[in-house]
């Protein structure tokens, strides 16, 4: 058994000084092994007496070798430590600038990764139902009493601001369908000042501001986009539903007609109909799970779309119960004639082929107007869901921390504060 003595040796001599590490770093650094002078360097940021040299280092070492956003970080620790130091906020500014840029590169690299395989009609549909619930809570969440209206607030802009990049994807689809440039040009600024208004109802949101004009929009661009990609299997769907709203005068969402949604989608559906039949009978042939696709029931289909379109237009010009329940019918019968999945029995395959997922640029003089609605019956403002819930538990938690001052004040309260590992005020 050892002596008490022998322990406390034993634990002396287990013990690196700050000193000790400061030098093993140096030698790692003096042998351009950057690797290990960061890893070595990194501890010593907590310590009394090597936290400002260690964070210089680190800012010089990450932002030469490793990663910018902690180059900044370790610079804004040297420079709260002597805020008037010139090479303090040398390195701080050189640090930080184009960290911007980086972050939204890395954030497209990210959105593009996780939309691989996915047609952007697909990335509309479901940004458009996203939108739709986000637009339904945030006209009363500010209803809520103080702690709960913040802990929602910052759910719900966390949510838009992850919508946002759903523009992403979507705008490399439809730029690479598009030959003229003139006409890509104008696309494209449509689509980032669509992803820009989006992100700017998620700081509305954040700052418990009033986000509805700026989501009422973000729905219209989604909805217009929507039109313009949306394959025919799913138009149909859209169709059918917008139409039964039609049918019984549902309340309108975003001040939409279900009438003309419904007259939208048959126009998407025709246009693209030929096409999608086109490549479902190419896929088919290779395809065992695929039925057959006749064309006599092509035929048959883009009849009754035709007749659907013109009952349609007459339902929009002119109130008629008796067409609009016919217009109905027309889809439901136009439906059944799809072709089939054999495993799940779903009609077509969603335009999931390389073609199918092309969009068509949008017209520049007559602009797409209207909203779908993804099931057979009225759309009703959404209540927050079980996971909402559980999220604004946990988030009560951090309102209650929160604090109410405006961005500018917060930031000259972390100015004041000690330096702190993980705060950033850029």
């Amino acid at each position: 058994m050892l002596s008490l003595l022998a322990v406390l040796l034993l634990a002396n001599a287990e013990t690196v000084s700050d000193m000790e590490i400061w030098n093993r770093g140096v030698a790692y650094y003096r042998t351009n092994d950057w690797a290990n002078a960061m890893q070595t360097f990194r501890p010593l940021v907590y310590s009394k007496g090597y936290s400002v040299r260690a964070a210089e280092v680190l800012a010089k070492l990450e932002y030469e070798h490793g990663d910018q956003e902690e180059a900044a970080v370790m610079a804004q620790i040297a420079l709260r430590a002597n805020p008037k130091g010139e090479r303090e906020n040398h390195n701080f500014t050189l640090a930080v600038t184009g960290l911007e840029e980086l972050r939204e590169n890395r954030r497209i690299e990210a959105a593009l990764e996780a939309a691989k395989g996915k047609p952007p009609g697909d990335i509309l549909l479901a940004a458009t139902k996203e939108v739709r619930e986000l637009l339904a809570e945030a006209g009363t969440y500010r209803t809520n009493e103080a702690a709960r209206a913040i802990a929602l607030g910052d759910m719900l802009s966390a949510r838009t601001d992850k919508l946002s990049d759903a523009w992403i994807p979507v705008r490399t689809a439809i730029v690479q369908s598009v030959t003229n440039e003139n006409e890509a040009a104008t696309i494209l600024q449509r689509l980032d000042d669509a992803r820009a208004l989006t992100r700017s109802a998620a700081r509305k949101l954040g700052n418990f501001e009033d986000a509805y004009p700026e989501l009422a929009q973000t729905e219209d661009d989604f909805t217009a986009f929507l039109k313009l990609c949306i394959m025919p299997p799913a138009a149909l769907g859209e169709d059918l539903a917008a139409q039964s709203n039609a049918c019984i005068q549902a309340e309108t969402v975003n001040g939409r007609d279900w009438q003309q949604e419904a007259l939208d989608y048959t126009r998407a559906f025709r246009m693209r109909f030929p096409e999608w039949a086109r490549n479902y009978e190419q896929q088919a042939q290779s395809d065992t799970n695929l039925v057959a696709f006749t064309e006599e029931d092509q035929a048959k289909i883009s009849a009754l779309a035709t007749e659907l379109e013109k009952l349609q237009l007459g339902c929009v010009e002119r109130e008629s119960a008796p067409e609009r329940e016919k217009a109905l019918e027309l889809i439901r019968e136009i439906r059944e004639l799809m072709p089939k999945n054999r495993q799940n029995g779903k009609s077509g395959q969603d335009g999931n082929s390389d073609r199918d997922r092309e969009c068509a640029p949008p017209p520049e003089a007559d602009e797409p107007n209207g909203e779908e609605q993804p099931e057979d019956k009225q759309q009703e403002p959404s209540e927050p869901e079980d996971r909402s819930e559980r999220e604004i538990e946990a988030l009560l938690k951090k309102a209650e921390e929160r604090n109410e001052e405006h961005e500018a004040e917060k930031k000259a309260m972390m100015r004041k504060a000690g330096p702190s590992r993980t705060e950033r005020d850029w």
